[in-house]
């Protein structure tokens, strides 16, 4: 099993995957500027700071096998901090872990990277690594990130993936999700593939599970292993889904598209 250093500790996502990932075996160090909830327990490190700390980065890295990068600011926002959070902080952190000799890194990437494709796509007719289209800000940040991770991939010989989350949560609760729902057993599948990777590379994939009529075509993910298993349309039933609020369906990225530039997100 490998130990594996989690940004963004306190987050959503992270809080999810801290028990799948201890339930399989895994060691974890926790980084974040706040405390995790729930606390740090059995075969948990926490180490307070941000990814723009190099101190707390290098404090952090010693016995790790794999990061699992997950801080930054997760919608729109100004120009200032998304470049700061989302851009320099991946930036340090793939710098951190070239210096330590840590060779496999997953990325929080997300579908706003490809949020301006048309939503009228076929079932699986958008490749996991097509180019990026963003919808915002966040979304070029995100497509920066990506582009990092090839720079490093190449440059340290490392394994790097940069996955395109969709609409996370323990259930889907949106008419997008029942398209792009990512569960957190399904990333927390993505990080046992990346976990297991031994050659270089950078691998941009889609984070989702393999929702019913979904746009995402896996090829790209499966190619390095993984396979998600859970779909939106069994997690919510027909009766359910009636209640889903209406969405602007017309991009991938959906109503982010709409927000104006820089203007952080209500």
């Amino acid at each position: 099993m490998a130990t594996l250093l989690i940004t963004g500790a306190a987050g959503r996502i992270a809080t999810a995957l801290r028990p799948r990932l201890l339930d399989a075996g895994h060691d974890l160090v926790l980084l974040d500027e706040r405390p995790p909830d729930p606390a740090v327990g059995e075969r948990e490190r926490f180490v307070p700071g941000s990814v723009n700390d190099r101190d707390a980065l290098e404090l952090a890295l010693p016995g790790v096998d794999t990061v699992v990068h997950l801080a930054g600011i997760p919608t729109e926002d100004t120009w200032e901090d998304l470049i700061d959070a989302n851009v320099t902080g991946t930036k340090n952190v793939l710098e951190a872990a070239a210096a330590s000799g840590v060779l496999r890194v997953l990325q929080a990437s997300s579908i706003h990277a490809v949020g301006r494709v048309p939503e009228d796509t076929a079932a699986g007719s958008v490749p996991g690594d097509r180019l990026p289209r963003p919808d915002s800000y966040y979304g070029f940040t995100k497509a920066a990130m990506e582009l990092l991770g090839s720079l490093f991939a190449d440059r340290y010989d490392m394994s790097i993936v940069s996955a395109r989350i969709g609409a996370f949560g323990d259930r889907p609760d949106s008419r997008r999700a029942l398209l792009m729902w990512s569960s957190p057993d399904d990333l927390a599948r993505l990080v046992a593939a990346t976990v297991a990777l031994t050659d270089a590379g950078h691998h941009v994939v889609w984070a989702v599970s393999r929702n019913t009529g979904a746009p995402a075509d896996f090829a790209a993910g499966e190619r390095i292993g993984f396979r998600p298993r859970d779909d939106a349309s069994v997690v919510l039933p027909v009766d359910e889904r009636d209640d889903l609020p209406p969405e602007d369906m017309t991009f991938l990225g959906g109503g982010l598209a709409d927000v104006p530039l820089g203007h952080p997100r209500s």
